[in-house]
């Protein structure tokens, strides 16, 4: 505890000996009991639109401010590796670095998917987490784009003074964990236009490809502090010309934990971003791979699969995954999706490619047999049974691995939601057929009971 208010103390030191002001209405807090590391508590009662800290912008770590960026070249990286190379320089940097300070307040430990061993990770199997790790093609990056940079200038990199290790090895356990931190600490970052104060979100909410072109991604020191949790933000940060300001939006009272919001995220994103999951948490989804779907629809009748699949990809309609929402409604874009692949090739080019009809989105009894296969198949990928997770669940905290408990929380909410939509599948019927129309002439009385019109036909002229 002692050390953990040392560094406490240094870090707002050095805050407050570059500008950035913090209020006597908050502290640095150990949640780690909860399983959360440091967070921001309140230790006066703190009123609506009232200013928690402020932070200067010099004081940010990103490519703008790092001495890295006036040293080397790196405009040729796309993404988050500028960003990246200039964390991996100044950590390596130690006690020289501007930034030291702030980097002894940061985790070195992580509960991310990224550090799990083999075994664990089997806990996540059928999981919207296991796909998105990612950790092989972070790894091919950082040999391909980023080692190169960091071996040819052994000024700026030198070897021995990262993990103790004199090759690339340390530097790319030091690239894990810097990864590790821009994904769960990072902003984006964006000047506003002329005078106008603008919201600022965390890195972790996906913004399409051009947007992130323009932002700036950055270390925000203080503002990083803060936790999440589902439905309990009340906090939020503004980024202005000269810095980022973290405030108040509704009143706070002595003892509560001040939350930032991390997005609206499902708890495999928590997990796999962060480390954590929040329970209960409204924000579950759960996902049907596209690559599943069409091997679904095809497997009876290949012929013109890839002409379907490549005509869905230009439209936008085959997605990398379909997602599933809790309620149990079936998307309309996945029965869609599965008409267009299960027609006949000769429908197909008929009607969709020449004709440009497209099917309707109901569900009809041969895709309602597909889907049922589907989705059963989708909650035997899971690494146990409702029943097993029911039980491990409804244990204290403690009892078990927290990255065991936390798997097991990521499965039951996506089996949750999973079982809901294979029960209204399951449930569908077909309507019944239109009454047939009567034949003129044929019919045996009037429709309504009546004996048949003696003396003129039906519809005949007086």
């Amino acid at each position: 505890m002692a050390e953990f208010e040392q560094v406490n103390t240094a870090f707002l030191a050095w805050l407050a000996a570059n500008g950035a002001t913090v209020s006597k209405s908050i502290a640095l807090q150990d949640y780690s009991a909860e399983g959360a590391g440091r967070g921001v508590v309140a230790v006066a009662d703190i009123k609506k639109d009232e200013e928690l800290f402020s932070i200067p912008r010099p004081l940010l770590l990103s490519p703008e401010t790092s001495e890295l960026a006036k040293k080397l070249d790196l405009t040729t990286l796309e993404g988050w590796n500028p960003l990246m190379m200039c964390m991996i320089y100044e950590y390596g940097r130690g006690a020289a670095s501007h930034w030291k300070p702030y980097f002894d307040i940061l985790p070195t430990e992580f509960s991310t998917p990224m550090f799990w061993s083999a075994e664990e990770l089997k806990e996540l199997s059928g999981t919207g987490v296991i796909d998105k790790i990612g950790r092989e093609e972070a790894e091919l990056i950082f040999m391909e784009k980023l080692w190169p940079m960091i071996s040819a200038h052994p000024d700026l990199f030198p070897t021995g003074q990262v993990d103790q290790q004199k090759d690339e090895a340390g530097y790319l356990n030091v690239f894990h964990r810097m990864g590790s931190l821009i994904m769960a600490y990072a902003f984006h970052d964006t000047l506003p236009d002329k005078d106008q104060d603008e919201d600022m979100d965390s890195d972790d909410e996906d913004d399409e490809e051009e947007e992130e072109e323009k932002v700036n991604v950055s270390m925000v020191p203080m503002a990083d502090m803060l936790n999440h949790k589902t439905g309990h933000n009340n906090a939020r940060l503004f980024h202005e010309k000269d810095c980022l300001r973290m405030v108040a939006i509704k009143p706070i009272k002595n003892g509560q934990q001040i939350y930032n919001t991390y997005g609206e995220l499902c708890n495999a994103d928590l997990l796999r971003k962060y480390g954590f999951v929040d329970v209960p948490n409204p924000n579950n989804i759960a996902e049907i791979s596209g690559e599943s779907l069409v091997a679904k629809c095809t497997e009876a009748d290949e012929e013109g699969k890839d002409e379907k699949v490549e005509w869905l990809l230009e439209q936008d309609g085959l997605e990398d995954f379909f997602i599933l929402e809790a309620g149990g409604e079936i998307p309309e874009e996945l029965i869609g999706c599965a008409k267009i692949l299960m027609m006949p090739l000769s429908e197909f080019n008929t009607t969709v490619i020449e004709g440009k009809k497209l099917p309707n989105t109901k569900l009809t009894v041969e895709v309602q047999k597909v889907l049922r296969e589907l989705l059963e198949a989708k909650l035997a990928e899971y690494a146990s049974s409702a029943k097993d997770d029911r039980t491990l669940l409804k244990q204290p905290i403690g009892s078990s691995p927290e990255r065991t408990r936390n798997a097991a929380v990521v499965r039951s909410g996506e089996r949750e939601i999973v079982q809901s939509v294979l029960d209204q599948v399951k449930k569908w019927r077909p309507p019944p057929p239109p009454p047939a129309a009567a034949a003129s002439g044929k019919q045996k009385g009037n429709g309504k009971g009546q004996p048949p019109n003696k003396g003129k036909k039906p519809y005949q002229k007086k």
